[in-house]
């Protein structure tokens, strides 16, 4: 009846593995005579990622089973999307929100999922400046259900787990296809195709000579060089804390 999103690392989730960044859409060395991807293998990548009921995003999103996600630490990058999926998150006191490529490259991926758990004002803070929210931030955006500290993160997902499965199991998947209905009337298939298509064109994103340009980084020195870079041309962020 229900299934729980829970990690047994350090954290939820760091996001993707950045080794694949810009080479998984075709990027190659840089040399001269080398040819860009072409919009179709990029379109390759992103269409399993976001577009119809088979994408992993949708897969989650449309479960016909209750999702708990259980969060601690750093919950980003697609870890953040699996807790926006989910339809209860239970978040430890140390956990952080947020997707890196708002960082990099402004709002990015799955814009209207973000925005319509933390709202419009939020959602747009956040995208647009970059900031973690903090389990409290978001709890007060209604991004999480629950705060608790990390030793009790456990037994309160499996208390909410419990409570939800005594309904019966009919219930729930009827529930969950209303829910996916709502979901529906609200925009979500054109959502997903605008967030695949998006995401392509956002790989081909033009970077001015004053800005950072995470893909040429990672291509020249590598991811450490990269995250090096990152931190020495954005510095702290003015409203980390």
């Amino acid at each position: 009846k229900v299934i729980i999103f829970k990690a047994n690392g350090r954290c939820f989730s760091s996001g993707l593995d950045l080794t694949d960044l810009g080479f998984v859409h075709g990027f190659g060395t840089g040399k001269s005579g080398e040819r860009r991807p072409s919009q179709r293998e990029r379109l390759k990548i992103d269409g399993p990622h976001f577009l119809g009921r088979r994408a992993w995003t949708q897969t989650i999103l449309c479960c016909k089973k209750a999702t708990i996600a259980q969060v601690h630490g750093y919950c980003y990058g697609s870890g953040f999307q699996i807790a926006m999926e989910c339809d209860i998150v239970i978040a430890a006191e140390d956990a952080l929100f947020t997707h890196p490529g708002f960082r990099y490259i402004g709002p990015t991926t799955d814009v209207w999922l973000f925005l319509l758990n933390a709202g419009m004002k939020k959602g747009k803070e956040m995208m647009l400046t970059g900031k973690p929210l903090s389990a409290q931030d978001a709890f007060s955006a209604g991004m999480v259900n629950k705060v608790v500290p990390l030793d009790e993160l456990e037994k309160e997902t499996w208390k909410m787990a419990e409570s939800i499965s005594m309904l019966p199991i009919d219930g729930i998947v009827l529930g969950k296809v209303q829910f996916e209905a709502a979901l529906e009337a609200m925009g979500l298939g054109n959502a997903y195709t605008a967030a695949y298509l998006l995401h392509t064109l956002q790989t081909n994103i033009r970077y001015e000579p004053d800005e950072f340009n995470l893909f040429k980084e990672r291509r020249n020195k590598g991811i450490k060089g990269a995250i090096v870079s990152r931190e020495s041309f954005y510095g702290p962020n003015p409203l980390a804390k």
